[in-house]
């Protein structure tokens, strides 16, 4: 916990920092006191499954990569994926970890970031849970049940991939907006009959004894994803940066996959009191964090903004066909999948 209150400091420290202005007014980077470089990178704090730039930032791997060149990589824990894309928007982050939903939110407003690398993946989260002693055993008996989710977020997505499953749509069920710790109430107390769940929260729900899964996404062709992205004014001047950014979240992969008892302990200590480190085998390894951006990523991604645009979710129209860069991972790596 030490090394969350100091990652906490550090992030309320760089908010305070002073912005330089790119030459068409947008703040491209931040100054630190000692006049260096600060580069600032929305990511979810309480989500394990995240891990290469917690990694990376634990075993100080952005500072062996960027502290010679007088470059500061600050990792900023700003809660939410819109609360990203609205910092991104405000050119108060030059990169971001975001799920679909907000990546498409921010692009449809006009905020021009670029799609330069999948973050993480996985096909079997989230899942559907009843309660333990629920009648429900099949995805088809949802019908005129009331069921819990993140409305309007990728979640939202997922769930109507799982609700074909039983034959069904969204019109079938009566949809409430709750998520996590509020939706596991709800349903523990009888409010609703399924809530949709991701991890962590998922397995410790299920350790609970109180609830079950009743269906997860490896039943369907769906699956849980996060990008990163960059903005245009900070690709455009810093370009080497990400370039070198993308190398040191590799580096962070590679040593994961080498040392999984020694990182899932230093994750125990980013995200909180809230992961319990006994239960991470149950789902780290269920996520895949190498970096890439092939056809099957963008065809799985077009399919997710036909979903949010469809449901009037999106201001706008977005150009699917110009939104993603994959210059860097090329640069980085000689080809669009790091291994």
């Amino acid at each position: 916990m030490k090394r969350l209150m100091a990652m906490l400091l550090a992030a309320a420290m760089a908010c305070s920092m002073t912005a330089c202005s790119s030459s068409d007014g947008q703040k491209s980077t931040a100054e630190g006191e000692n006049g260096e470089m600060v580069v600032r990178v929305g990511d979810f704090l309480g989500e394990p499954f995240l891990y290469p730039v917690k990694i990376a930032n634990a075993k100080g791997f952005f500072e062996e990569e960027f502290g010679k060149d007088n470059i500061t990589i600050s990792i900023e824990y700003l809660g939410s994926g819109a609360v990203m894309t609205e910092a991104l928007t405000a050119g108060e982050l030059e990169m971001s970890f975001l799920g679909g939903q907000p990546a498409f939110s921010g692009i449809s407003n006009g905020n021009g970031v670029k799609i330069i690398s999948m973050a993480t993946s996985s096909s079997t989260d989230p899942c559907l849970l009843v309660a333990a002693d629920s009648d429900i055993t099949d995805v088809s008996q949802l019908k005129g049940k009331n069921l819990a989710v993140g409305i309007g977020t990728d979640n939202h997505y997922q769930l109507v991939e799982m609700l074909a499953l039983g034959g069904l749509t969204e019109d079938d069920i009566n949809l409430y907006n709750l998520q996590g710790v509020e939706a596991y109430a709800a349903l523990t107390s009888g409010e609703i009959d399924c809530m949709q769940s991701i991890a962590p929260n998922t397995y410790q729900f299920v350790e609970n004894g109180d609830v079950r899964i009743l269906a997860s996404m490896d039943q369907t062709e769906g699956r849980n994803n996060q990008v990163l992205v960059v903005s245009p004014e900070f690709a455009e001047e810093h370009g080497d940066i990400v370039v070198r950014f993308l190398k040191v979240l590799q580096r962070a992969v590679d040593y994961y996959k080498e040392n999984p008892e020694e990182c899932k302990d230093i994750l125990v200590d980013y995200v909180g009191d809230n992961v319990n480190r006994d239960l991470m085998d149950e789902y780290m390894d269920k996520y895949d964090c190498s970096l890439h951006l092939n056809a099957e990523d963008k065809a799985y991604l077009e399919r997710q903004y036909n979903f949010l645009y469809e449901h009037d979710m999106l201001s706008g129209p977005v150009d699917l066909e110009t939104i993603y860069d994959d210059s860097f991972l090329i640069e980085a790596f000689g080809t669009t999948e790091a291994h």
